[in-house]
């Protein structure tokens, strides 16, 4: 199934934000910590696009909820607007029994492994709506918000982003100016 989402960087303090949060509604329902180790069969990744790059990736991905953690794989097949900003995607995961085992495999079938993401995440609702709050270790702070229940149907991929940039909007934070971040391409561009 095709979800669509929105993600954008957040420049007010952890604390704010999440003062901000709790002044407008939302509670938070989930806090886990993610890790993200991302491979591509690709060798040469300096001269493509992130379209290409994450269409060619898989990844492993850790989860860790109240002192447990789960291992999946994953791929992520994103879809893009003309102006190459993500407007949807689709995932085909399963559970990986031994996380360092597949990292081991994938790394010696000779995959490249060109970026781990580490991540502290919160989830905030506020009646059907649900917001990601992300805290990236070496980026920042990112709100991820996905389709959800509270919005109205029939909508268009389009206007279901325009109706989740509206609702993000309002809630009264420093926001950054792209609502399609790609938090993998950016971590990886600033090594």
């Amino acid at each position: 199934m095709q979800e669509t989402e929105i993600t954008v960087q957040v420049f007010n303090t952890k604390d704010d934000l999440f003062k901000q949060l709790k002044n407008l509604g939302y509670n938070i329902v989930e806090n886990f910590q993610l890790n993200d180790w991302y491979f591509t069969k690709l060798n040469d990744i300096s001269n493509i696009s992130f379209q290409e790059l994450i269409n060619n990736s898989i990844l492993i991905r850790e989860v860790v909820e109240d002192g447990k953690a789960h291992t999946q794989i994953c791929y992520k097949k994103k879809y893009y607007d003309s102006l190459g900003n993500v407007i949807s995607e689709e995932k085909t995961k399963t559970n990986v029994e031994d996380r360092d085992k597949i990292i081991s495999i994938l790394t010696q079938a000779g995959l490249n492994n060109y970026c781990d993401i580490h991540n502290d995440s919160y989830v905030f609702t506020k009646g059907n709506q649900e917001l990601a709050i992300q805290v990236v270790d070496g980026l920042g702070i990112f709100i991820e918000y996905e389709e959800d229940d509270s919005m109205p149907k029939n909508m268009t991929n389009e206007e279901k982003i325009e109706y989740m940039i509206n609702i993000v909007k309002k809630l009264g934070l420093k926001l950054g100016t792209d609502y399609s971040c790609k938090k993998v391409y950016m971590l990886y561009l600033k090594k």
